[in-house]
């Protein structure tokens, strides 16, 4: 029977430290980053909401274009657009002026 010096046994930090070191610089470069995905994601959000609002107003200023461009031949819209941006008043009628 022979008699073999044994090597004390370790606990399992002191034969893993560095996996727990991996782990922990990992985590440390991850958090921030997600956070920065995060806010990044939000400033996205909040542009696309602008956008499609933005869409939406020009959609309806393009129908309104387009339902005047297919109505100038019509006499009532013509008078319309006289009276409304021209200022141009029919006879008989009265202007009146009003100042601020």
């Amino acid at each position: 029977m022979s008699f073999r010096a044994r090597a004390p046994r370790r606990g399992w930090f002191s034969r893993s430290w560095w996996v727990v070191t991996v782990c922990l610089l990992a985590g440390i470069i991850y958090i921030p980053a997600v956070n920065a995905r995060r806010a990044a994601f939000r400033e996205l959000t909040a542009r696309m909401v602008e956008l499609q609002q933005e869409k939406q107003i020009m959609l309806e200023k393009k129908e309104q274009l387009s339902l005047a461009l297919a109505s100038q031949n019509d006499p009532a819209w013509i008078e319309l657009v006289l009276l409304r941006e021209l200022g141009v008043v029919p006879d008989g009628f009265l202007k009146v002026h009003f100042k601020k």
